[in-house]
């Protein structure tokens, strides 16, 4: 069963980020802002991740705790833009952006943490980056808000690849159990910097699409986390976990009105398209577990 942890965590991970980027889409429409909903999320991911703290690991020192700070700090920023991305532009189209990251994990991985890429990872790595652009295609709304949309998206693919790949070049030094933990609660206290932009109080908020979504996207972060940090591939990570690409167009085109969502009026033929080119992000998939 552990052999198929690296590819079970990122796939699982994949499925729950798609449930809670449409909970959380929900819950940042209407007004609300995407920033009170960041904050809460990053508070709820701090403590799932707290627990961890207990299980031990190596030997505390100040040059860990900084490392796991520096991830903390460009997962923060990462958050950051996911939220914008999902604000300006649709789900489907924000998600599968998202998943760019897997080429920005190989590039990082390469310059700082001297893992092998082998020629069928960088093959998979472009397939993901072609389905990527099939399935971001033809959004709703102005081409103003779609750019929005693709430049938040792409800033947090890359903030979020250096995050993973920082934390495979370090966390094994002090151990997933202390590295994790305070990597996230990082990112809640820098999180009190969002507070200015507040549209209004957070028990407003709510909290029917917001306290589940930041539940599950933090079960879903320490799944992809345990992955990098214990079994130190990000890349393999990556390229399985952008099955919430495929994820996210068929809960749209299923179940997306259980949310009040949208997109599945975009038509037939746009949420065709953008299953049709899930398919390679299996063929991705498949060339990773081989």
């Amino acid at each position: 069963m552990r052999d198929w942890l690296p590819i079970l965590l990122p796939l699982l991970s994949g499925f729950l980020y798609a449930i809670a980027a449409l909970m959380l889409k929900r819950a940042t429409e209407r007004g609300i802002g995407p920033w009170r909903v960041s904050f809460v999320t990053s508070w709820i991911q701090a403590l799932i991740f707290a627990p961890y703290w207990l299980a031990g690991a190596q030997a505390f020192s100040w040059l860990h705790l900084q490392h796991a700070v520096i991830a903390g700090a460009t997962f923060f920023f990462g958050q950051i833009f996911t939220f914008l991305a999902l604000s300006h532009g649709d789900v489907s189209v924000a998600t599968p952006i998202l998943g760019t990251k897997v080429l920005f994990v190989a590039v990082f991985a390469t310059l700082f943490a001297a893992e092998p890429l082998t020629s069928g990872l960088w093959i998979a790595a472009v397939l993901t980056t072609v389905a990527t652009a099939l399935l971001g295609g033809l959004g709703k709304g102005s081409r103003a808000s779609l750019l929005l949309s693709l430049i938040f998206g792409f800033t947090a693919a890359a903030a979020f690849a250096l995050t993973d790949v920082l934390a495979q070049k370090w966390a094994p030094l002090w151990g997933f159990h202390h590295f994790a933990p305070v990597m996230f609660l990082t990112v809640a206290m820098l999180s009190f910097v969002l507070m200015p932009f507040f549209r209004g109080n957070l028990r407003d908020l709510p909290w029917r699409w917001v306290g589940p979504g930041a539940m599950l996207l933090g079960l879903q972060a320490s799944g992809v986390a345990y992955a990098i940090m214990v079994f130190g591939s990000a890349t393999t990570t990556n390229i399985v976990y952008n099955s919430r690409g495929m994820w996210s167009v068929l809960l749209v085109w299923t179940v997306g009105h259980w949310f009040d969502n949208s997109e599945r009026g975009l038509g037939r033929g746009v949420m065709i398209r953008r299953l049709a080119a899930s398919t390679l992000l299996l063929a991705a998939i498949i060339i990773v577990v081989r």
